[in-house]
C-alpha cells in the first residue's frame, strides 16, 4: 500500500496488493458516496470521474453508492440474468463464432472491439449492432475517467465528445445504465482478454494444452483501478483512513500479480460484478467454438499431431 498526501490538498490511498484490497472491498465504510470534497486535488479527481459516469445526473454502476435507491436490487437481477445464460455460453453457441473466427486468426486485429460490443451489447437489446461509431463511443468513455491530457480534456470540452458519446450508447441500449457501463467500459477487458486468447491460440503447444476452462482464466483481464472514499475513518490493513482520503484499488495489477479472480470480480463484496460467471462462460465458450471448428487455412496445413496448424496471425 502507498500513501500520497499533501496536507490541505490530497490525499490519496493506492494498493495492488489482492489481500489488501479484499479486506477494503469488503469494509462496508468503503463507498462510493465520495462526499468529501474538501481537499482540492481528491475533488478535481472526484469530479472528473463523476461527470464522465453519469447521464442526466444519474450514475452509472461502477459509481453508485452502496445504498444508492435500487442499486443492489437491480445488481441482483442483472447478476441472477446473467448467471442463467453462462452455462449455455461456456458451450460456444453459434452467436461466438465471429468471435471464434477472431481468435483463430481471421480478421483484422482491430476487429475485436466491434465484435465484443455486439455480443455485450445484446445482454441488453436484442438486435444490438456495433458500428464504428459505437466502438469509437466506447473508446472515448472508457478514456474520459482516467485521462489527465488537457489538450484532450479540452478539445472533448469543445466538441462535447463524451457527452455524445455517452447518449449515443445510452440510446444504443434503450436507456439501461447497466448498459452503458457494460458497452462503453466493462467490454474493454473483455476486449484485452480475447485478444490474448488469440495469441494463446496461435502457439500450438498452448492451443494442445489449454482446456476451455483454463485458457478462459488465462485471458481474465480486471478494471485497472476503482475508487472508494471511506464514510466514517476507517482503519484498515496499515493505514489510518478519514473521510478526505481516496482509496484506489489497483485491481488489474493485483489480478496480475496474483491470478485472483475474486480480485477480478470483487467476488463476496458488495460491489460484485454481475457478470462474475458470465465473463468466464464467455471466454470458455469463445475458446470451444475456435477448437471445435478450425479456420480453412489451419485444416489444410500439416498438423503435426496438433488438432490443426496454426493460422497465419495479423496482429
Amino acid at each position: 500500500m502507498k500513501r500520497i498526501r499533501i496536507p490541505g490538498l490530497l490525499d490519496i490511498v493506492v494498493s495492488a496488493d489482492s489481500r489488501e484490497i479484499e479486506t477494503l472491498a469488503e469494509d462496508p465504510k468503503l463507498d462510493r458516496a465520495y462526499r468529501d470534497l474538501s481537499l482540492p486535488l481528491n475533488r478535481y479527481v472526484l469530479k472528473r470521474v463523476r461527470k464522465a459516469l453519469q447521464i442526466d445526473g444519474k450514475p452509472l454502476p461502477t459509481v453508485a453508492a452502496r445504498d444508492a435507491e435500487g442499486r443492489a436490487t437491480a445488481q441482483s437481477a442483472l447478476w441472477n440474468r446473467l448467471n442463467a445464460l453462462a452455462p449455455h455460453l461456456s458451450e460456444g453457441p453459434d452467436e461466438l463464432e465471429s468471435l471464434a473466427a477472431y481468435v483463430r486468426g481471421t480478421g483484422l486485429a482491430d476487429a475485436c472491439g466491434p465484435l465484443v460490443q455486439q455480443v455485450v451489447g445484446r445482454l441488453f437489446i436484442s438486435d444490438f449492432e456495433a458500428t464504428s461509431a459505437s466502438w469509437n463511443a466506447a473508446v472515448v468513455l472508457d478514456k474520459a475517467p482516467r485521462t489527465m491530457n488537457p489538450v484532450l480534456l479540452a478539445w472533448w470540452a469543445v466538441t462535447k465528445r463524451v457527452d455524445y458519446a455517452k447518449r449515443l450508447l445510452s440510446r444504443m441500449v434503450g436507456g439501461d445504465l447497466a448498459g452503458v457501463h457494460a458497452v462503453g467500459i466493462a467490454l474493454h477487458n473483455i476486449v484485452s482478454g480475447v485478444k490474448v486468447m488469440r495469441q494463446l491460440f496461435n502457439d500450438p503447444s498452448e492451443r494442445i494444452a489449454l482446456s476451455p476452462k483454463a485458457a478462459g482464466a488465462r485471458c481474465l483481464f480486471a478494471p485497472d483501478s476503482v475508487l472508494r472514499q471511506p464514510t466514517a475513518p476507517v482503519r484498515s490493513v496499515k493505514e489510518e483512513l478519514t473521510t478526505k482520503t481516496l482509496v484506489l484499488l489497483k485491481l488489474q495489477a493485483a489480478n496480475t500479480n496474483s491470478g485472483n479472480g475474486d480480485i477480478v470480480f470483487l467476488r463476496e463484496t458488495w460491489s460484485r460484478c454481475p457478470a462474475e460467471q458470465w465473463v468466464p462462460a464467455l471466454l470458455e465458450g469463445i475458446w470451444q467454438r475456435a477448437c471445435r471448428f478450425p479456420s480453412k487455412s489451419a485444416s489444410q496445413g500439416d498438423t503435426s499431431g496438433c488438432p490443426f496448424a496454426p493460422p497465419e496471425s495479423s496482429d
